[in-house]
């Protein structure tokens, strides 16, 4: 953050906020209301202990973009608690009408609600003597928020309306119902007077101001603030938004598209933009990649070419995981390398499979594969430090674009670094543990399984149960013959597949019955087990020979 940031900082209350004719636009691009009771509860909370103690209650940080009139500012982050407060102050004045209205002392009441909309809610300008509201929201919530809340009216068909309106007027009538509550039955204006007074001298906040988005940016790297705060998604949309200018039907469409985009989980789309950016640009760390974009999206056409290409993403990253999605329909044998790339919890090759998609899409399934038995070979089994692999991965991409790979000998040659030959992963594989209830061990096993009997049995279809050969909770005799047993019960030679019946049978025996009952098993893993007894010397066996397997199974010969 830079000195002159520092210097646009101030302290105010919540009353200081709005005083000297202040007022504040949430950018019309700009996120929704989505405060729902958890903030709100936790919000009034906060007034009653300050309303009940002598001292300062502290808000948070809010990020103010200035004008050049220095009394109008646009929120750039702390919209959710501006507005929330801005609700609880209308209820009050509602609580105030609403007792004038039943003729408890009506004229100071109805004073009363004048003074505080008169103080949170309107300005009004000297020259002009035109009067506006204090506080304007996004285009998609300005007109609710302006003619239906700050009069204080019933929607008409609150069912119908849409999400942001509806925790509006949810959060207008939580705070009525509290504030009836606690001041209604004795109509104690004394009291609500005093709340909101505590709310206007106690509630205090950070404020920094600044002069455009890429200093808003740079707050966010440092601050913390409390509620839901501005990200990169935020930024991005108004950012781009502002390059239609006043172009109605230009952001209307867009508006319309970036929903489609950002249709997915909201904490996704800064994953998804950032592995769009690096298959283009390289890595790009995050606290960089708004300034990044924003330097290269200057025009209309700039942002609108980026919205398209951002949507196309958004497809393949949703595909990406879920092995059924429909964009696997025409592709079907990807399905299976994009469950492993998913269940492994792998994104570092999002980059490449971005470029891919584009440029090789006809080696689409061989370029999943590259990267499904890379990640096994080097995260799963080796467990080996994944900074490395993004680099790699996104390096990969750009060359990809540029036409330097275009077979999959080429890729694998680009990523030989990140395919762990094949001596050291028999190794790793000899010494690996994976701890149950995991997924990852039921695929390792049915997929040797699979390679021992040359069936295709699912591991999500199939009944069979995954059988601890050492029990996972061994009793004294066990212990008597495998003391190592704590360490070695989740190496992955110590596991085997059984049906579901024949597991409960064998859950305490000792080895020489259990083996009988393997023997008669449907599973390869199971019915050619030959071991006598079980000590960590026929456990090593067992997990060599499986080492074997795996080595021929997870292995690239492009």
């Amino acid at each position: 953050m830079t000195s002159s940031l520092l210097l646009n900082t101030a302290t105010p209350t919540f009353g200081e906020l709005f005083t000297n004719g202040r007022t504040f636009a949430v950018p019309r691009f700009q996120r929704n209301y989505k405060w729902d009771e958890d903030q709100w509860e936790e919000l009034w909370q906060d007034l009653i202990a300050a309303a009940e103690s002598d001292k300062e209650h502290y808000m948070g940080a809010i990020v103010l973009k200035t004008h050049a009139t220095r009394k109008h500012f646009e929120i750039i982050d702390g919209q959710q608690r501006l507005v929330t407060l801005t609700l609880f102050v209308l209820a009050a004045v509602k609580c105030f009408e609403s007792w004038a209205e039943e003729g408890h002392d009506a004229p100071a009441n109805n004073e009363r609600a004048q003074l505080y909309r008169g103080r949170f809610l309107r300005a009004k300008d000297a020259a002009s003597l035109v009067e506006t509201s204090r506080l304007e929201l996004n285009r998609n919530d300005a007109a609710f928020f302006r003619s239906t809340l700050l009069q204080l009216r019933k929607p008409a068909a609150p069912s119908r309306l849409r999400e942001s309106e509806r925790l509006m007027w949810r959060a207008f009538e939580y705070f009525v119902s509290q504030l009836q509550e606690r001041f209604g039955a004795t109509h104690d204006a004394a009291g609500l007077s005093h709340l909101l007074d505590a709310a206007s001298d106690k509630l205090l906040f950070i404020q920094i101001v600044v002069s455009d988005e890429m200093d808003a940016y740079t707050v966010f790297e440092t601050l913390n603030a409390r509620g839901t705060q501005l990200t990169v998604t935020d930024l991005l949309k108004n950012y781009l938004f502002s390059r239609f200018g006043q172009d109605e039907h230009a952001i209307d469409v867009a508006e319309d598209q970036w929903n489609r985009i950002t249709a997915i989980k909201e904490k996704e789309f800064p994953k998804l933009l950032r592995h769009y950016w690096n298959s283009h640009h390289g890595v790009t760390r995050p606290p960089r990649l708004f300034k990044d974009i924003r330097e290269s999206i200057k025009q209309h056409d700039d942002a609108l070419a980026l919205l398209d290409e951002l949507e196309a993403v958004s497809n393949l990253y949703s595909a990406l995981k879920n092995p059924h999605d429909e964009l696997w329909f025409e592709l079907p044998a990807a399905r299976k390398y994009v469950d492993e790339v998913d269940l492994f919890g792998v994104t570092q090759c999002y980059p490449l499979l971005f470029a891919a998609w584009q440029h090789l899409r006809h080696e689409f399934v061989a370029v999943l594969r590259i990267c499904a038995v890379i990640s096994f070979r080097y995260i799963v089994i080796g467990k080996l430090n994944t900074q490395p692999m993004e680099r790699a991965y996104v390096d990969a991409a750009r060359k990809v674009r540029k036409g330097q790979i275009s077979t999959p000998a080429q890729l694998l040659a680009a990523l030989r670094p990140l395919y762990v030959p094949d001596e050291q992963f028999e190794a790793d594989f000899a010494l690996a543990k994976i701890q149950t209830p995991n997924k990852v061990v039921r695929y390792v096993l049915f997929a040797i399984e699979n390679h021992l009997s040359g069936n295709a049995r699912s591991r999500d279809g199939d009944g069979a149960t995954v059988e601890h050969i050492l029990p996972d909770n061994p009793d004294e005799a066990w212990m008597s013959i495998f003391p190592e047993a704590s360490s070695d019960v989740y190496r992955l030679g110590n596991y085997t597949l059984l049906e579901a019946g024949a597991n409960r049978r064998v859950e305490r025996m000792q080895i020489a019955d259990k083996k009988v009952e393997y023997q008669k098993s449907g599973y390869k893993l199971s019915s050619n087990f030959g071991w006598n007894e079980w000590t960590r010397t026929q456990l090593n066996e067992r997990q060599q020979w499986m080492a074997k397997n795996a080595t021929a199974i997870w292995r690239l010969n492009f």
